[in-house]
């Protein structure tokens, strides 16, 4: 339920949870299935509104390289599920070895360990189910996979859907408009005596016996900078791990896919599972080829080509920038974010794409009512939409991981937000080693693809001008990963192997800010699962300590 304020007199919380996006809603979903009382500290309103949003604007070093903050995050309750494409990924076991050529990437636990929280990050998230690897009935070799899939959110506007059991259950405390400015340790300076929160009413200090911020990689680095200023010792020092290794995704395209049986799109394409859920295949490297050739995790999948280029001269994809380009419109059919970037740079050459789309009709508008459909009326909504051809050509799209480097950090500016927070600085940072993994892996997919008769890749580009257009689109700020390290030595990370930092012990952080490398995959679903694995860990120790808390298995 929503409550008036965040405390009343010296009242001790059991748990708080920082945020009420996605990780801190199934949080606070999870203690409650668990028979715990929670509290929930949210900065946003029950809606979406700008002027809170506000208080993210970061200072961006290199705009090139990373969104504005009031784009990635979403103040609200429900937090950025109102904003995320639904979009939920595993890591692979590639991303849990200890790779000699990718350095600083080591994790404090295993897979085995974070698996089998998928499943109820799964069930949190709307995703069907926790089945990230299906086999391909296809027989394949020479380093290649179609097994891993992605999985889609029926519903990625999670609140939707969660709204009645986070606002109905007595367990359950939610304080709106209640941002969290700092920590204040207890006299020893070994845990955390109370949050200081600001609120409509004033300033207020929260107290609970354990703390979790769920908030974003990029706001739970700021508050724990802002903290660290006071007390200078905490988290590895100043100028130590916290606020470095900041990462995100390469993302874009170079090339195109030639299938050889034009029929092998249907492998490729979204699908429904039993659960109602849409899935999609992606091609990998294997494991063993990515240690053998030392290049970085990467995912790819046929694509169309940019809606913007109105070389395309598809009547149906220029049909969609048109749409796309007018806002009201666009907003309907994408998330912003999302739209911003298949609308590309201004100016808009909408004569080219007006000219396409007439030339295109009447086939044009069968595919666009079709694709309407799909992502209007349909339910679940369709993730995206792929204009099939019969001659089995589509461009090819990447995602792939990005080292961890000190350089990449995140930093305090002198500017204070409305609640007298020091704004951070973001500077995020690619290294030629992630470009040149890009460009090596797309080598490696061509020869496989050959070697199996599936197909070859035509890049867009000679050689010489490839790296130049990976790095023109070398750009993240959605997924927020690191900053807030976790590992086993408090002086090269800030939190150990279960969320709890380094010296303190009742503070903990479920984010992306933790995670030691960056993998392939969208950040949501592994935040989500170390956060199930955080929550049964203290439901247990509670347990054990003389309660009477039932811990579900994870399996």
């Amino acid at each position: 339920m929503v409550i008036a304020e965040p405390t009343a007199g010296d009242e001790t919380w059991d748990v708080c949870v920082v945020g009420s996006g996605p990780v801190g809603m199934a949080l606070a979903l999870e203690f409650d299935r668990l028979g715990r009382e929670v509290l929930v500290l949210e900065s946003g309103d029950d809606a979406i509104d700008a002027a809170i949003g506000e208080a993210s604007r970061a200072e961006i070093v290199d705009a090139r390289r990373h969104a504005r903050m009031e784009l990635a995050v979403c103040r609200a309750l429900g937090g950025t599920s109102w904003t995320w494409g639904g979009r939920c990924v595993a890591y692979d076991e590639v991303d849990w070895l200890n790779r000699d050529f990718v350095a600083d990437a080591h994790w404090p636990i295993t897979h085995d360990e974070i698996r089998p929280w998928y499943k109820l990050a799964s069930e949190y998230l709307l995703c069907g189910d926790d089945s990230f690897a299906i086999p391909y009935p296809g027989k394949l070799g020479d380093g290649l996979t179609l097994d891993f899939v992605e999985r889609w959110s029926t519903e990625p506007r999670l609140m939707l859907v969660h709204r009645k059991a986070l606002l109905h259950s007595p367990r359950i405390k939610i304080s709106l408009r209640s941002t969290v400015t700092g920590l204040n340790l207890s006299h020893d300076g070994q845990a955390v005596e109370s949050l200081a929160v600001s609120t409509p009413a004033g300033p207020r200090a929260v107290k609970a016996r354990r703390i979790i911020l769920a908030t974003g990689g990029v706001e739970a680095t700021r508050l724990l900078l802002h903290v660290q200023q006071s007390y200078p010792q905490l988290f590895g020092g100043v100028d130590g791990p916290l606020g470095r290794c900041y990462m995100g995704h390469l993302s874009g395209k170079i090339a195109g896919i030639q299938f050889a049986n034009p029929d092998t799109i249907r492998d490729l394409d979204f699908k429904l599972d039993d659960n109602g859920a849409f899935y999609r295949r992606r091609l990998m490297l294997t494991t063993e080829a990515q240690v053998q050739h030392k290049v970085l995790n990467t995912a790819f999948w046929p694509d169309n080509p940019p809606f913007y280029d109105p070389t395309h001269r598809s009547g149906v994809l220029s049909a969609v920038f048109l749409a796309l380009a007018i806002p009201p419109v666009g907003r309907r059919l994408l998330p912003e974010a999302i739209r911003q970037m298949h609308t590309g740079p201004r100016p808009y050459q909408l004569a080219a794409h007006l000219r396409n789309a007439v030339l295109g009709a009447p086939r044009g508008a069968a595919d666009m009512a079709r694709i309407l459909r799909d992502r209007l009326v349909r339910r679940p909504r369709k993730p995206g939409f792929l204009v099939r051809n019969r001659g089995g050509k589509y461009a090819l799209h990447y995602h792939a991981e990005q080292v961890p480097t000190g350089a990449s950090r995140i930093r305090l500016t002198h500017e204070l937000d409305a609640f007298g927070v020091p704004r951070a600085s973001i500077d995020l940072r690619f290294t030629e080693q992630d470009v040149e993994s890009v460009i090596e892996s797309h080598r490696l997919l061509d020869a496989s693809l050959r070697a199996n008769g599936m197909g070859r890749l035509e890049y867009w580009d000679p050689p010489d001008r490839m790296r130049e257009r990976v790095w023109e689109t070398a750009a993240d700020g959605y997924h927020q990963v690191g900053g807030v390290r976790m590992g086993v030595d408090p002086g090269r990370s800030v939190v150990d192997a279960n969320l709890k930092a380094h010296g303190l012990d009742n503070l903990y952080v479920a984010s992306s800010a933790v995670f030691a490398s960056s993998g392939q995959a969208n950040s949501t679903l592994l935040a989500v699962a170390l956060a199930m694995r955080l929550a049964h860990r203290l439901a247990g120790a509670a347990s054990r300590a003389g309660g009477v808390i039932p811990v579900i298995p994870a399996s």
